[in-house]
């Protein structure tokens, strides 16, 4: 084999293998791995809510200062962002999938709502309606969770 041969050679080899690696990196997701995120997504919302939940309740206890409850509120609201945007990312290989993908859109919408009225809640009444509502769905994706490990 001459030089340019093997030249040529070594170069389609090398492009095969970066092409390969792209492809690998670039795939769809399958249904293992679209399970595994969306299981992610519902633990992240579940975190959330209950960050929500307890900052209430502790709010309403007096526990806690407003500057506190603001940086809580806060901080589980960016986890819930995150799991949203992780959520979006990322569609649904097959029929399967997209059946775990809707029975975990409700929940996440509603924790998303949930949490932002809490966090903007003017009076106690509506604080410990809203930590209520945060329980139910941290329990309803405690459940979401249970079903689907």
């Amino acid at each position: 084999m001459s030089t340019k041969t093997r030249f040529a050679v070594a170069v389609t080899a090398v492009a095969l293998f970066w092409a390969g690696f792209a492809y690998y990196l670039s795939r769809p997701a399958d249904y293992r791995a679209y399970h595994r995120t969306m299981l992610q997504v519902a633990e992240s919302a579940h975190d959330a809510a209950q960050t929500g939940r307890l900052t209430a309740e502790q709010q309403l206890a007096g526990r806690v200062t407003s500057l506190f409850a603001r940086t809580a509120f806060e901080d589980a609201g960016q986890a819930l962002a995150g799991a949203q945007k992780k959520f979006a990312n990322q569609g649904p290989p097959d029929a399967r999938s997209a059946a775990l993908r809707d029975g975990l859109a409700p929940l996440l919408s509603a924790a998303v709502t949930a949490l932002g009225d809490t966090s903007q809640a003017s009076d106690n009444s509506t604080l410990r309606s809203g930590a209520a509502e945060l329980d139910t769905l941290a329990q309803h994706l405690d459940d979401f969770i249970t079903a689907h490990q």
